[in-house]
């Protein structure tokens, strides 16, 4: 079924491709799939010695074949949205070039939802009046609902709201 011709032929199609692309590519039946990967693996190498793969990258491992041009090598190139620097992704899902840009952009993101919620980008102490009014939805046992209210009204999150009830229903508990 998957006789190292049909990989190579599979391989020669792809031209420019990671171990990961073959195995997605050959589609093994389930339970199959790491038995295929190791035959690729092993496929790779020894076509790599006999000098018929040339390895493009070393990390992630990307591979072409002889046949391969320059269009072929650019097609498995993605460009990074934060830097714009041109990459080859160790996975197909991979958006970013760097753990660093991956970073920015959800940062990035984080600032964006934060300022469409209407809560300021930096974290602030709490304030005696806020605090007050937790300790009343504390003294209340108030329930989820209230939270969202008090939160618009103070301009926090719901989730920052949450939070903060919590320890302060620790501190009570605790005294």
């Amino acid at each position: 079924m998957f006789t190292d011709g049909f990989v190579w032929a599979k391989m020669l199609e792809l031209k420019v491709f990671r171990p990961e692309d073959v195995v997605n590519a050959l589609n093994p039946p389930r339970g199959f799939r790491k038995w295929v990967k190791q035959k690729v693996h092993s496929l790779i190498a020894t076509q790599t010695k006999n000098g018929l793969l040339r390895r493009l990258v070393e990390n992630p491992p990307v591979f072409a074949t002889l046949f391969a041009t320059e269009e072929d090598i650019n097609k498995v190139m993605k460009p990074c949205p934060v830097c714009g620097k041109l990459f080859i992704p160790s996975r197909s899902d991979y958006r970013y070039c760097s753990r660093e840009c991956h970073m920015k952009a959800k940062q990035k993101r984080t600032r964006w939802i934060r300022k469409a919620m209407g809560v300021g980008s930096v974290k602030r102490k709490w304030t005696q009046e806020e605090l007050e009014s937790l300790r009343e939805l504390v003294y209340r046992n108030a329930r989820h609902g209230e939270y969202e209210e008090l939160a618009k009204e103070l301009g926090r999150t719901k989730k920052a709201v949450e939070s903060k009830v919590q320890e302060l229903r620790r501190l009570a508990h605790a005294t």
